[in-house]
Protein backbone atom coordinates (compact mmCIF):
# COMPACT_ATOMS: atom_id res chain seq x y z
CA UNK A 1 0.00 0.00 0.00
CA UNK A 2 1.28 3.27 -0.84
CA UNK A 3 3.06 5.22 1.99
CA UNK A 4 3.85 2.10 4.01
CA UNK A 5 7.67 2.00 5.35
CA UNK A 6 7.87 -2.19 4.44
CA UNK A 7 6.94 -0.94 0.71
CA UNK A 8 8.65 2.22 0.44
CA UNK A 9 10.27 2.69 3.16
CA UNK A 10 14.24 3.63 3.64
CA UNK A 11 15.16 1.53 0.33
CA UNK A 12 13.16 3.94 -2.10
CA UNK A 13 14.03 7.12 0.13
CA UNK A 14 17.64 6.44 -0.82
CA UNK A 15 17.22 5.38 -4.91
CA UNK A 16 14.89 8.14 -4.98
CA UNK A 17 17.91 10.43 -3.01
CA UNK A 18 20.42 8.92 -5.54
CA UNK A 19 18.37 9.62 -9.10
CA UNK A 20 17.66 13.02 -8.41
CA UNK A 21 20.93 14.22 -7.47
CA UNK A 22 22.04 12.24 -10.90
CA UNK A 23 19.29 14.62 -12.16
CA UNK A 24 20.76 17.64 -10.07
CA UNK A 25 23.75 17.49 -11.10
CA UNK A 26 23.07 17.23 -14.98
CA UNK A 27 21.30 20.19 -14.95
CA UNK A 28 23.90 22.19 -13.06
CA UNK A 29 26.03 21.12 -15.92
CA UNK A 30 22.98 22.44 -18.40
CA UNK A 31 21.54 25.39 -16.53
CA UNK A 32 23.61 26.15 -13.66
CA UNK A 33 24.38 25.99 -10.40
CA UNK A 34 21.25 28.36 -9.89
CA UNK A 35 18.53 26.65 -11.23
CA UNK A 36 20.17 22.48 -11.29
CA UNK A 37 17.38 21.66 -8.50
CA UNK A 38 14.49 22.54 -10.91
CA UNK A 39 14.10 19.69 -13.38
CA UNK A 40 14.61 17.15 -10.54
CA UNK A 41 11.70 18.66 -8.92
CA UNK A 42 9.56 19.39 -12.16
CA UNK A 43 10.13 15.64 -13.03
CA UNK A 44 9.06 14.20 -9.51
CA UNK A 45 5.93 16.14 -9.68
CA UNK A 46 5.01 15.36 -13.03
CA UNK A 47 5.44 11.50 -12.29
CA UNK A 48 3.82 12.04 -8.75
CA UNK A 49 0.68 13.59 -10.77
CA UNK A 50 0.34 11.40 -13.95
CA UNK A 51 1.69 8.06 -12.89
CA UNK A 52 -1.33 6.81 -10.48
CA UNK A 53 -2.35 4.27 -13.28
CA UNK A 54 1.10 3.52 -15.09
CA UNK A 55 1.29 0.04 -15.35
CA UNK A 56 3.90 -2.68 -16.34
CA UNK A 57 7.91 -2.81 -16.58
CA UNK A 58 8.40 0.12 -18.68
CA UNK A 59 6.92 2.29 -15.89
CA UNK A 60 8.98 1.02 -13.32
CA UNK A 61 11.59 3.11 -15.45
CA UNK A 62 9.89 6.18 -16.30
CA UNK A 63 8.08 6.05 -12.76
CA UNK A 64 10.92 5.21 -10.34
CA UNK A 65 10.71 8.16 -7.80
CA UNK A 66 7.06 6.28 -6.90
CA UNK A 67 7.74 2.93 -7.32
CA UNK A 68 8.64 0.54 -4.21
CA UNK A 69 11.86 -0.08 -2.93
CA UNK A 70 12.75 -3.15 -4.20
CA UNK A 71 11.31 -2.44 -7.52
CA UNK A 72 14.55 -3.32 -9.87
CA UNK A 73 14.12 -1.13 -12.88
CA UNK A 74 13.54 2.12 -10.81
CA UNK A 75 16.64 1.29 -9.34
CA UNK A 76 18.56 0.89 -12.84
CA UNK A 77 16.97 4.19 -13.68
CA UNK A 78 17.97 5.81 -10.75
CA UNK A 79 21.65 4.27 -10.83
CA UNK A 80 21.81 5.53 -14.47
CA UNK A 81 20.89 9.11 -13.60
CA UNK A 82 23.08 9.22 -10.81
CA UNK A 83 25.79 7.67 -13.06
CA UNK A 84 25.43 9.78 -16.02
CA UNK A 85 24.85 12.68 -14.07
CA UNK A 86 27.82 12.43 -12.22
CA UNK A 87 30.12 11.82 -14.81
CA UNK A 88 29.08 14.75 -16.83
CA UNK A 89 29.35 16.89 -13.87
CA UNK A 90 32.84 15.35 -13.26
CA UNK A 91 33.96 16.33 -16.54
CA UNK A 92 32.36 19.80 -17.07
CA UNK A 93 31.12 21.04 -13.59
CA UNK A 94 28.54 23.70 -13.25
CA UNK A 95 27.96 25.90 -16.08
CA UNK A 96 29.25 29.31 -15.49
CA UNK A 97 27.03 32.25 -14.14
CA UNK A 98 23.74 30.22 -14.54
CA UNK A 99 21.61 30.70 -17.67
CA UNK A 100 22.06 34.33 -18.06
CA UNK A 101 25.83 34.57 -17.62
Amino acid sequence: MLGHPEVFGPPAMVRDTLGCAGITAAAAVLLGARLSWLPAFGYVSAVYLGSAGARGSAAAVWAWPVQPGAQPGAWAAALGAFAVGGALYAVRGARAGGPRG
